[in-house]
């Protein structure tokens, strides 16, 4: 059995953790000082959204319904 320690529990440690956990006889531990993981992922955007996809700005904001201004920093 492998054992692995992941320190910091933001987005690339959850990445981390999850990939690794999936792998045959191993056992991971994630440590974090903060009281939950991902409390930086979760204030991204300005606690509005955190978003990562594959299709071009305009064809993104042809799908935001309401008030897709608030996304152009984001590109």
């Amino acid at each position: 059995m492998k054992t692995i320690a992941i320190i910091g529990g933001g987005a690339a440690g959850m990445m981390a953790a999850g990939f690794a956990a999936s792998a045959p006889e191993t056992a991971v531990t994630l440590f974090e000082q903060n009281p939950r993981t991902g409390a930086k992922l979760r204030i991204t955007g300005k606690g509005r959204c955190n978003i990562t996809n594959d299709t071009s700005p305009a064809q993104c904001m042809e799908n935001v319904v309401s008030n897709p201004r608030f996304l152009f920093a984001a590109f």
